[in-house]
Protein backbone atom coordinates (compact mmCIF):
# COMPACT_ATOMS: atom_id res chain seq x y z
CA UNK A 1 0.00 0.00 0.00
CA UNK A 2 1.49 3.40 -1.00
CA UNK A 3 1.17 6.76 1.32
CA UNK A 4 -1.94 7.92 -1.04
CA UNK A 5 -3.75 5.00 -0.71
CA UNK A 6 -2.58 5.14 3.24
CA UNK A 7 -4.12 8.46 3.90
CA UNK A 8 -7.51 7.57 2.17
CA UNK A 9 -7.84 4.20 4.92
CA UNK A 10 -7.16 6.35 7.89
CA UNK A 11 -9.93 9.12 6.97
CA UNK A 12 -12.48 6.25 5.69
CA UNK A 13 -14.55 3.73 7.25
CA UNK A 14 -15.91 1.65 4.04
CA UNK A 15 -18.68 0.33 6.63
CA UNK A 16 -19.98 3.78 6.54
CA UNK A 17 -20.45 3.58 2.26
CA UNK A 18 -23.36 0.58 2.85
CA UNK A 19 -26.74 1.44 2.48
CA UNK A 20 -28.48 2.09 5.94
CA UNK A 21 -30.51 -1.48 7.08
CA UNK A 22 -33.75 0.52 5.74
CA UNK A 23 -32.92 0.24 2.41
CA UNK A 24 -31.68 -3.02 3.03
CA UNK A 25 -34.51 -4.50 3.69
CA UNK A 26 -36.56 -2.20 0.81
CA UNK A 27 -34.20 -4.11 -1.78
CA UNK A 28 -34.15 -7.12 -0.51
CA UNK A 29 -37.99 -7.31 -0.58
CA UNK A 30 -37.88 -5.92 -4.46
CA UNK A 31 -35.00 -8.39 -4.99
CA UNK A 32 -37.29 -10.91 -3.88
CA UNK A 33 -40.25 -9.63 -5.84
CA UNK A 34 -38.58 -9.50 -9.26
CA UNK A 35 -37.08 -12.94 -8.08
CA UNK A 36 -40.63 -14.95 -7.67
CA UNK A 37 -42.20 -12.46 -10.53
CA UNK A 38 -39.64 -13.85 -13.21
CA UNK A 39 -39.48 -17.59 -11.91
CA UNK A 40 -43.57 -18.02 -11.84
CA UNK A 41 -43.70 -15.61 -15.44
CA UNK A 42 -41.05 -17.90 -17.04
CA UNK A 43 -42.44 -21.12 -15.92
CA UNK A 44 -45.74 -19.90 -16.69
CA UNK A 45 -44.43 -19.53 -20.44
CA UNK A 46 -43.10 -23.05 -20.90
CA UNK A 47 -46.54 -24.70 -19.38
CA UNK A 48 -48.39 -22.46 -22.07
CA UNK A 49 -45.74 -22.90 -24.88
CA UNK A 50 -46.33 -26.93 -24.23
CA UNK A 51 -49.70 -26.47 -23.81
CA UNK A 52 -50.46 -24.25 -27.15
CA UNK A 53 -47.74 -26.69 -28.92
CA UNK A 54 -50.10 -30.27 -27.87
CA UNK A 55 -53.09 -28.16 -29.08
CA UNK A 56 -51.63 -27.16 -32.37
CA UNK A 57 -52.11 -23.56 -31.73
CA UNK A 58 -47.85 -23.33 -31.74
CA UNK A 59 -45.18 -24.37 -34.01
CA UNK A 60 -42.86 -27.24 -32.34
CA UNK A 61 -40.04 -25.14 -33.48
CA UNK A 62 -41.13 -22.11 -32.26
CA UNK A 63 -42.16 -23.43 -28.91
CA UNK A 64 -38.56 -25.00 -28.28
CA UNK A 65 -36.88 -21.64 -28.70
CA UNK A 66 -39.62 -19.96 -26.11
CA UNK A 67 -38.51 -22.86 -23.55
CA UNK A 68 -34.94 -22.11 -24.50
CA UNK A 69 -35.05 -18.63 -23.92
CA UNK A 70 -37.17 -18.87 -20.93
CA UNK A 71 -34.51 -21.43 -19.36
CA UNK A 72 -31.63 -18.75 -19.55
CA UNK A 73 -33.85 -16.67 -18.61
CA UNK A 74 -34.55 -18.29 -15.33
CA UNK A 75 -30.71 -19.20 -14.90
CA UNK A 76 -29.62 -15.65 -15.27
CA UNK A 77 -32.82 -14.52 -12.23
CA UNK A 78 -31.44 -17.75 -10.16
CA UNK A 79 -27.70 -17.00 -10.63
CA UNK A 80 -27.87 -13.46 -10.69
CA UNK A 81 -30.24 -12.22 -7.81
CA UNK A 82 -29.43 -14.18 -4.98
CA UNK A 83 -25.88 -13.17 -5.25
CA UNK A 84 -26.12 -9.59 -6.23
CA UNK A 85 -28.69 -9.34 -3.38
CA UNK A 86 -25.85 -10.58 -0.65
CA UNK A 87 -22.78 -8.96 -2.15
CA UNK A 88 -23.85 -5.62 -3.20
CA UNK A 89 -26.61 -4.99 -0.96
CA UNK A 90 -25.59 -6.60 2.64
CA UNK A 91 -21.95 -7.33 2.11
CA UNK A 92 -20.86 -5.20 -0.31
CA UNK A 93 -16.88 -4.37 1.13
CA UNK A 94 -16.45 -8.13 2.25
CA UNK A 95 -17.12 -11.24 0.34
CA UNK A 96 -16.58 -14.22 1.78
CA UNK A 97 -17.00 -16.60 -1.21
CA UNK A 98 -13.60 -18.38 -2.63
CA UNK A 99 -11.37 -17.22 -5.16
CA UNK A 100 -12.98 -20.30 -7.59
CA UNK A 101 -16.69 -19.59 -6.79
CA UNK A 102 -15.91 -15.99 -8.20
CA UNK A 103 -15.17 -17.13 -11.14
CA UNK A 104 -17.63 -19.79 -11.79
CA UNK A 105 -20.15 -17.29 -10.99
CA UNK A 106 -19.31 -14.87 -13.20
CA UNK A 107 -19.05 -17.54 -15.86
CA UNK A 108 -22.33 -18.93 -15.18
CA UNK A 109 -23.70 -15.57 -15.49
CA UNK A 110 -22.44 -14.16 -18.35
CA UNK A 111 -22.91 -17.64 -20.06
CA UNK A 112 -26.54 -17.47 -19.21
CA UNK A 113 -26.62 -13.78 -20.65
CA UNK A 114 -25.49 -14.86 -23.76
CA UNK A 115 -28.02 -17.35 -23.90
CA UNK A 116 -30.65 -15.62 -23.79
CA UNK A 117 -29.52 -13.01 -26.49
CA UNK A 118 -28.27 -15.22 -28.83
CA UNK A 119 -31.37 -17.36 -28.36
CA UNK A 120 -33.48 -13.95 -29.56
CA UNK A 121 -30.98 -14.33 -32.81
CA UNK A 122 -32.04 -17.84 -33.60
CA UNK A 123 -35.87 -17.27 -32.89
CA UNK A 124 -35.78 -14.31 -35.25
CA UNK A 125 -33.41 -16.36 -38.14
CA UNK A 126 -36.19 -18.93 -37.91
CA UNK A 127 -39.01 -17.01 -37.99
CA UNK A 128 -37.35 -15.52 -41.02
CA UNK A 129 -36.97 -18.03 -42.94
CA UNK A 130 -40.37 -19.28 -42.79
CA UNK A 131 -42.24 -16.16 -43.49
CA UNK A 132 -39.62 -14.64 -45.79
CA UNK A 133 -38.40 -17.81 -47.57
CA UNK A 134 -41.01 -20.56 -46.71
CA UNK A 135 -39.65 -23.19 -49.19
CA UNK A 136 -35.76 -23.32 -47.97
CA UNK A 137 -37.27 -23.30 -44.57
CA UNK A 138 -38.50 -26.23 -45.48
CA UNK A 139 -36.08 -27.76 -47.41
CA UNK A 140 -33.65 -27.18 -44.56
CA UNK A 141 -36.42 -29.23 -41.81
CA UNK A 142 -35.31 -31.54 -39.53
CA UNK A 143 -32.81 -30.93 -36.67
CA UNK A 144 -32.37 -27.21 -37.29
CA UNK A 145 -34.36 -26.46 -34.42
CA UNK A 146 -32.14 -28.33 -32.16
CA UNK A 147 -28.70 -27.50 -33.96
CA UNK A 148 -29.48 -23.63 -33.90
CA UNK A 149 -30.50 -23.79 -29.97
CA UNK A 150 -27.28 -25.83 -29.18
CA UNK A 151 -25.01 -23.78 -31.16
CA UNK A 152 -26.56 -20.66 -28.94
CA UNK A 153 -25.68 -22.30 -25.93
CA UNK A 154 -22.28 -23.67 -27.34
CA UNK A 155 -20.95 -20.19 -28.61
CA UNK A 156 -22.65 -18.23 -24.66
CA UNK A 157 -20.23 -20.89 -22.83
CA UNK A 158 -17.48 -20.35 -25.27
CA UNK A 159 -18.04 -16.22 -25.60
CA UNK A 160 -18.05 -16.42 -21.02
CA UNK A 161 -14.84 -18.71 -20.68
CA UNK A 162 -12.26 -15.32 -20.56
CA UNK A 163 -14.35 -14.56 -17.20
CA UNK A 164 -12.73 -17.80 -15.95
CA UNK A 165 -8.90 -16.01 -16.47
CA UNK A 166 -9.76 -12.63 -16.23
CA UNK A 167 -11.94 -12.35 -12.76
CA UNK A 168 -11.37 -13.22 -9.01
CA UNK A 169 -11.16 -11.80 -5.63
CA UNK A 170 -9.44 -8.72 -4.83
CA UNK A 171 -8.70 -6.62 -1.74
CA UNK A 172 -6.76 -6.70 1.55
CA UNK A 173 -6.91 -6.19 5.45
CA UNK A 174 -6.33 -3.23 6.25
CA UNK A 175 -3.43 -2.92 9.72
CA UNK A 176 -4.58 -1.40 12.83
CA UNK A 177 -2.19 1.30 12.86
CA UNK A 178 -3.40 2.07 9.20
CA UNK A 179 -7.25 2.90 9.64
CA UNK A 180 -10.30 0.83 11.04
CA UNK A 181 -9.71 -3.37 10.76
CA UNK A 182 -11.58 -4.05 7.80
CA UNK A 183 -11.34 -7.06 5.47
CA UNK A 184 -12.04 -5.54 1.84
CA UNK A 185 -12.81 -8.32 -0.29
CA UNK A 186 -14.49 -8.38 -3.62
CA UNK A 187 -15.49 -10.38 -6.46
CA UNK A 188 -14.24 -8.72 -9.47
CA UNK A 189 -12.02 -8.02 -12.66
CA UNK A 190 -8.39 -8.51 -11.44
CA UNK A 191 -6.32 -5.73 -12.57
CA UNK A 192 -3.84 -7.93 -14.19
CA UNK A 193 -6.06 -9.21 -16.54
CA UNK A 194 -7.80 -5.98 -17.26
CA UNK A 195 -6.83 -5.82 -20.77
CA UNK A 196 -8.44 -9.41 -21.67
CA UNK A 197 -11.58 -8.72 -19.14
CA UNK A 198 -12.20 -5.32 -21.35
CA UNK A 199 -11.75 -7.00 -24.74
CA UNK A 200 -14.10 -9.33 -23.52
CA UNK A 201 -16.53 -6.80 -22.54
CA UNK A 202 -16.19 -4.76 -25.63
CA UNK A 203 -16.76 -8.21 -27.58
CA UNK A 204 -19.75 -8.80 -25.77
CA UNK A 205 -21.08 -5.46 -26.60
CA UNK A 206 -20.38 -5.93 -30.22
CA UNK A 207 -22.17 -9.24 -29.60
CA UNK A 208 -25.50 -7.93 -28.40
CA UNK A 209 -25.35 -5.00 -31.19
CA UNK A 210 -24.88 -7.51 -33.47
CA UNK A 211 -27.82 -9.34 -32.65
CA UNK A 212 -30.54 -6.29 -31.68
CA UNK A 213 -29.31 -5.26 -35.59
CA UNK A 214 -29.78 -8.54 -37.12
CA UNK A 215 -32.99 -8.85 -35.61
CA UNK A 216 -34.66 -5.14 -36.52
CA UNK A 217 -33.36 -6.01 -40.02
CA UNK A 218 -35.68 -9.39 -39.41
CA UNK A 219 -38.45 -7.84 -38.41
CA UNK A 220 -38.51 -5.57 -40.69
CA UNK A 221 -38.55 -8.55 -43.43
CA UNK A 222 -41.09 -10.24 -41.76
CA UNK A 223 -43.32 -7.15 -42.03
CA UNK A 224 -43.07 -6.22 -45.41
CA UNK A 225 -43.67 -9.92 -46.47
CA UNK A 226 -46.87 -10.03 -44.44
CA UNK A 227 -48.16 -6.79 -45.66
CA UNK A 228 -47.48 -7.57 -48.63
CA UNK A 229 -49.18 -10.82 -48.34
CA UNK A 230 -52.66 -9.01 -46.44
CA UNK A 231 -52.96 -6.65 -49.51
CA UNK A 232 -56.37 -7.51 -51.29
CA UNK A 233 -55.59 -9.51 -54.51
CA UNK A 234 -57.32 -8.26 -57.77
CA UNK A 235 -59.41 -10.25 -60.00
CA UNK A 236 -63.24 -9.69 -58.51
CA UNK A 237 -65.48 -6.97 -59.34
CA UNK A 238 -63.74 -3.58 -59.53
CA UNK A 239 -60.27 -5.28 -58.12
CA UNK A 240 -62.22 -5.76 -54.62
CA UNK A 241 -61.90 -9.35 -54.29
CA UNK A 242 -59.98 -10.40 -51.46
CA UNK A 243 -57.86 -13.08 -51.12
CA UNK A 244 -58.35 -16.84 -50.79
CA UNK A 245 -59.93 -18.09 -47.35
CA UNK A 246 -57.05 -20.49 -46.93
CA UNK A 247 -54.68 -17.72 -47.82
CA UNK A 248 -55.97 -15.62 -45.39
CA UNK A 249 -56.08 -18.40 -42.66
CA UNK A 250 -52.15 -18.76 -43.39
CA UNK A 251 -51.34 -15.40 -43.18
CA UNK A 252 -53.35 -15.26 -39.81
CA UNK A 253 -51.46 -18.04 -38.29
CA UNK A 254 -48.26 -16.16 -39.23
CA UNK A 255 -48.99 -12.90 -38.29
CA UNK A 256 -50.54 -14.18 -34.71
CA UNK A 257 -46.80 -16.03 -34.07
CA UNK A 258 -44.85 -12.95 -35.12
CA UNK A 259 -46.80 -10.90 -32.82
CA UNK A 260 -45.88 -13.08 -29.99
CA UNK A 261 -42.44 -13.48 -31.38
CA UNK A 262 -41.39 -9.81 -31.58
CA UNK A 263 -42.99 -8.83 -28.16
CA UNK A 264 -40.78 -11.97 -26.75
CA UNK A 265 -37.98 -10.72 -28.73
CA UNK A 266 -37.75 -7.06 -27.43
CA UNK A 267 -38.22 -8.16 -23.73
CA UNK A 268 -35.60 -10.34 -23.64
CA UNK A 269 -33.28 -8.07 -25.42
CA UNK A 270 -33.18 -5.28 -22.63
CA UNK A 271 -32.16 -8.44 -20.53
CA UNK A 272 -28.55 -7.33 -19.70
Amino acid sequence: MNEGEAEIYKEKDWKDLEPNYAIKIFLTVLYSLILLTGIVGNGVTIQVMQVLQHNGYMQKYVTDHLVSLACSDLLVLLIGMPVELYSATWFPFTSTSGDASCKIYNFLFEACSYATILNVATLSFERYMAICHPFRFKALAGERTGCLIALAWVTSVFVAIPLLFTTGMEGHVIEPDVGPVQNLTFCTNLRERWGVYRASIFVAFILYIVVLVSVGVMCRGMILVLQKTMRPMGGGVNGAEGTPKHESARVKAAKKQTILFLVTAFASSLVP
